[in-house]
């Protein structure tokens, strides 16, 4: 007895057209899917089943890469049925149909694919099913004879445009008419001779790529090409940085219907699929770029998940014609600011030497009275973009003494309208250009506290050396929230009241290093940036980026553009010494002692020093 059921947009439109109803009118219900569905274990072209969905091989496939994913909730017969309660058995197929492409991949490496996921909006046969196939003619059996095959027709629909309008509008509209418009209008058939197939396919498909890709009376200048963006993104396993998966991956999905993502750990390289390297139009880099070996031919784009510019001196990326490179500057500027501020008035209260008093349990108020408040200091920033302005503004706002900035020799000024914004103080800063060391030196004897802000570019590597600390007055602060090597090393003069550094030269800094024994300096491991809503700033950024990435705007459209290539150091002198032999991390600060209480003079040499 036949199952009953409800009228349905494939039975509708099947009976417009006499000259299918051999095959399809009123047949649906006896369709060998369901069969499949309530008894996958029987069936051997079944590679998977649960209680939820299954994946079965389709032998007579129209690529001979193709699988299909169906619900074993029968009563689901098309996406004209999905609703809203729908959308995770959406979110599993998508699961599955990209472990499927990468089992396909894993196979034969070599291939150029152009899979494609989705629907036939009148499907041939009931249940619901999503096909997964590789469109990429690359099969002498091309596509099935009838047009609502074809994958880049107006007759196929994908799945991630499926899970959004399930998303947005709780159920996925079909518009009947105008595919039962098409269904009247069009061939159904085409020639049966391979040749002739062939030719009609490829003549159809450019009229749908031409006319269904480009907006009204626009006539496409060269032949239309599928762009399918492409990002790949590492992270190191500590996941505190970067895309990490599941809702910010979903959520860019959600947001860029269309997109391709696939994030590996950085130790994973070697474990890539060709064909994801190959395809690959945009990096979303995390702590490092794409190691030299790893070309990715077609890369468009690198959006830098840190402000600095340093990983592209000596990368081969930094000479790439026509590449784009973006940086996350701003995402964790005031974070930045906030850790050189705290450390400020934690180094000017002494409070590491009341800490040592704590952990000996003493109470020892002396030593601990004698300070200067922020109206007392005045504040020196070296590099003055959006980190330095951002420090500037904490200073000025909690009333020090004065607050001044320069940009070291060979560094732009500052591209920020300082002082437009409503409310800001900047205006009342004069940047001034430091073209020589004796300029420095002179703008550095006026600060209690120097903050080190600029780039690591070749004229800043080294810039902070002995002669520069021992301009600073007496007692003053330093404060490195740009890279290790603005630092140099020797300077061991016990000069300063403290300092406080969130980089090194090396990262890890090495367990051997005379900095960990200073009791006046304070180390955090590169973290002054990172709050809880960093990711969610730098994907900000970056969705930005990438709306005018692929609305094809000039390069001023987006947001902290990079100018390549990047100034890179000469190579340096092979070292002789052997890599087995520990080492004292280079470019680094031996400055730091305590002050001595009361009139301030020496107390004795510095431990730090070699």
């Amino acid at each position: 007895m036949a199952r009953s059921h409800d009228p349905t947009l494939t039975e509708a439109a099947v009976r417009v057209d006499p000259r299918d109803s051999r095959e399809y009118a009123g047949c649906q219900e006896a369709s060998p899917l369901y069969d499949i569905c309530h008894h996958p274990e029987r069936f051997s072209k079944v590679l998977y089943h649960d209680q939820e969905l299954l994946v079965l091989d389709d032998a007579n496939a129209k690529s001979p890469d193709h699988v299909i994913l169906m619900p074993r909730d029968t009563s689901i017969k098309e996406i004209a049925c999905l609703r809203t309660e729908h959308l995770p058995l959406l979110y599993r197929f998508r699961g599955m149909a990209q472990a499927e492409i990468d089992r396909v991949m894993r196979i034969d490496p070599g291939k150029i694919p152009m899979f494609r996921v989705g629907f036939h909006t009148i499907p041939s046969l009931f249940p619901l099913h999503c096909h997964v196939l590789d469109c990429s003619l690359s099969t002498e059996k091309m596509f099935h004879a009838r047009h609502w095959k074809v994958t880049f027709s107006n007759m196929f629909i994908a799945l991630d445009r499926v899970i959004e309008e399930v998303k947005r509008t709780g159920r996925m509209t079909v518009d009947a008419d105008g595919y039962r418009h098409d269904w009247v209008t069009r061939p159904i058939r085409c020639p049966v001779d391979i040749k002739q197939l062939a030719r009609h396919w490829r003549q159809h498909v450019d009229e749908w790529k031409s006319t269904k890709s480009l907006a009204l009376n626009v006539t496409p200048a060269r032949h239309w090409e599928p762009t399918y963006p492409v990002i790949l993104t590492t992270r190191k396993h500590s996941g505190f940085l970067g895309l990490v998966g599941g809702n910010e991956l979903d959520n860019l999905r959600d947001e860029f219907p269309g997109l391709e993502v696939y994030s590996y750990y950085t130790d994973e390289w070697s474990h890539i699929p060709k064909y994801v390297l190959d395809k690959v139009t945009i990096y979303l880099s995390t702590t490092e770029l794409p190691p030299a070996e790893y070309a990715l031919p077609q890369l468009e784009w690198i959006q830098l998940a840190s402000s600095g510019l340093d990983l592209l001196t000596r990368h081969p990326y930094n000479h790439r014609p026509g590449l784009r490179v973006t940086s996350r500057t701003g995402s964790g500027s005031e974070a930045i600011a906030e850790w050189v501020l705290m450390n400020a008035m934690f180094l000017s209260r002494r409070m590491p030497r009341a800490l040592q008093h704590q952990a000996r349990r003493e109470w020892a108020p002396a030593g601990l009275t004698s300070y200067r408040t922020l109206g007392q200091l005045s504040v020196g920033i070296v590099g003055f973009g959006s980190i330095g302005q951002q420090v500037a503004e904490r200073f000025l706002a909690l009333g020090a003494k004065g607050v001044a900035a320069v940009n070291p020799k060979g560094l732009p000024p500052s591209l920020a309208a300082a002082g437009t914004k409503k409310g800001s103080r900047l205006g009342e800063i004069a940047v001034l250009r430091a073209g020589v060391k004796e300029a420095l030196r002179e703008f550095l004897g006026q600060q209690d506290v120097l903050v080190l802000a600029a780039p690591l570019r070749p004229e800043t590597r080294g810039l902070i050396g002995g002669a520069e600390l021992a301009a600073l007055p007496r007692g003053a602060i330093v404060l490195n929230v740009s890279r290790g090597p603005l630092l140099d090393e020797h300077l061991g003069s016990g000069h300063l009241a403290g300092a406080a550094i969130g980089v090194a030269d090396q990262e890890p800094l090495d367990v051997t290093s005379p900095l960990w024994d200073l009791p006046n300096l304070i180390i955090t491991p590169h973290i002054s940036a990172f709050h809880d809503k960093y990711n969610q700033n730098m994907l900000s950024i970056f969705e930005h980026n990438l709306q005018a990435h692929l609305e094809h705007k000039p390069i001023t459209a987006m947001w902290n553009v990079a100018q390549l290539p990047v100034p890179s150091d000469p190579l340096p002198p092979p070292s002789l010494k052997s890599n087995l032999v520990p080492r004292r991390t280079t470019n680094v600060v031996y400055a730091v002692r305590e002050r001595p209480d009361g009139d301030g003079n020496d107390g004795g040499s510095s431990s730090g020093r070699n």
